[in-house]
């Protein structure tokens, strides 16, 4: 069995509109968000072994904030543009790469990638992923090449307003 945790980057910082939107960091809100969810994750006792992360500067801070509550050091996160503004099917394609030593994987990217490819699961729908949300999924295979065909059971669906 694999486990994998897709998540959409905190909520980001638009006081500067003129800002390249991939250079765009995370806000106040953001900068809190992200660290609780990873608390969460982390009392969850799901062992992260790796993430893999859009480097679009909120994506990226938020990968480090929750690698730093569930003590993954820097070198277990992967970079990868390819995850920024990324269609589902680049989604899949990042995770049909991973390592199969990894059992529980983590991806940090962006909507409205992030929400269309939690759909097409099949096990849960969402109208839209929140900022820092995590959707987990047990996946029954111990192969990610096989992901996209492997059975999925829902394990949680968590966001920072969620009570």
């Amino acid at each position: 069995m694999k486990t994998l945790i897709i998540t959409r980057h905190a909520k980001s910082d638009w006081g500067n509109l003129s800002m390249n939107d991939y250079d765009r960091p995370l806000n106040d809100r953001g900068l809190r968000d992200a660290p609780v969810m990873g608390k969460r994750l982390f009392e969850r006792s799901l062992p992260l072994d790796v993430i893999v992360s859009s480097t679009a500067k909120r994506a990226e801070q938020t990968a480090l904030l929750i690698a730093r509550e569930n003590r993954i050091e820097p070198m277990q996160i992967m970079w990868t543009r390819q995850l920024y503004h990324a269609p589902s099917t680049a989604i899949v394609q990042q995770i049909e790469a991973l390592d199969d030593q990894f059992d529980t994987a983590m991806i940090v990217c962006h909507n409205p990638g992030i929400t269309h490819f939690v759909n097409l699961q099949g096990v849960f729908i969402t109208d839209n992923v929140p900022t820092c949300g995590m959707t987990a999924f047990e996946i029954d295979t111990d192969n990610w090449l096989h992901f996209d065909v492997a059975a999925k059971r829902l394990l949680f669906h968590d966001f920072p307003k969620k009570i």
